[in-house]
């Protein structure tokens, strides 16, 4: 083609520093279903590449390229909701500006690899819907606070790491695995930037009484509380009610017992069928 790349539609340039010239630095394709192959390695062509977007692109197949290794500026990589193969390719370790990283909804294969929780500059991780396996890594425990990080609908197990609990998350996903034991450090008095925690689907096991929260309106964001569908055991805490944005909560299919709290009134809001099917739960609104 003879028109300036930098006028396409799916991309974006940016002018280097005490020169004339531009150079790609964002491209994206997106909702393409007649595009069909693999990522090609020409994606290395663009070395001053910093967004790069694939998704929803159901006929793109195989595995991530080495290619993408060789651009080093990269801070936004979205492949996701498309049919990629194959494992998170060690080469992503390079990448050490990268900010954002969405993988979700593929066909991704074998473990989660312990570098991703040691990129300083990464603070969005999005793994889920695909069928990744073993353990959740000890290093995800270096994730700086307000991190979003979901791992949902893989084929995780074993238990979550307790280095996770020194983290402040954003978001923290990990339902639909076949993760164990305890999650308690998970929550705490100093997690006032938890926002959304799902652990539901699992086969997770501690006390709920004795986990704390932040309340009221200065001190909590917690929106989405889902832990439905364990063995959860002990008592629903009081802070529970007097959580004010509380809009997604559920803790049915667990072995909780005892009077369902008041104070606050937050949880009498819900359906009953957040809290069925525990051992012996009662009160409104049951």
């Amino acid at each position: 083609p003879h028109t300036d790349c930098c006028k396409w539609r799916i991309v974006s340039c940016k002018k280097i520093p005490k020169t004339t010239i531009h150079r790609v630095n964002f491209l994206e394709i997106d909702g393409a279903d007649d595009l069909v192959g693999t990522i090609p390695p020409l994606i290395a062509d663009l070395p001053y590449l910093e967004t790069l977007i694939f998704r929803l692109l159901p006929n793109l197949t195989g595995p991530i390229p080495q290619a993408i290794a060789r651009l080093p500026h990269l801070k936004l990589v979205l492949l996701n909701w498309n049919n990629l193969t194959g494992p998170i390719p060690d080469y992503f370790s390079k990448l050490t500006n990268l900010a954002t990283l969405g993988l979700n909804n593929n066909q991704l294969t074998g473990p989660i690899p312990a570098y991703l929780g040691r990129l300083s500059k990464l603070q969005g991780l999005d793994l889920y819907d695909n069928h990744l396996t073993g353990p959740i890594p000890d290093s995800f425990g270096s994730f700086k606070a307000g991190s979003q990080v979901t791992l949902s609908n893989n084929m995780l197990s074993g238990p979550i790491p307790r280095s996770l609990g020194a983290v402040n998350f954003s978001i923290f996903e990990a339902a639909g695995n076949q993760l164990t034991g305890d999650a308690s450090f998970l929550f705490g008095e100093s997690k006032t930037e938890l926002a959304h925690l799902d652990l539901s689907r699992n086969k997770l096991s501690f006390d709920l009484s004795k986990v704390v929260m932040p309340v009221g309106q200065l001190d909590s964001n917690l929106l989405v509380l889902r832990l439905e569908n364990n063995m959860i055991y002990g008592k629903l805490p009081a802070w529970m009610g007097q959580v004010p944005g509380l809009y997604d909560f559920n803790v049915s299919y667990n072995q909780l017992c005892g009077p369902i709290p008041t104070v606050g009134g937050h949880l009498q809001e819900f359906d009953p069928s957040s809290f069925s099917h525990n051992k012996c739960l009662c009160g409104s609104p049951l």
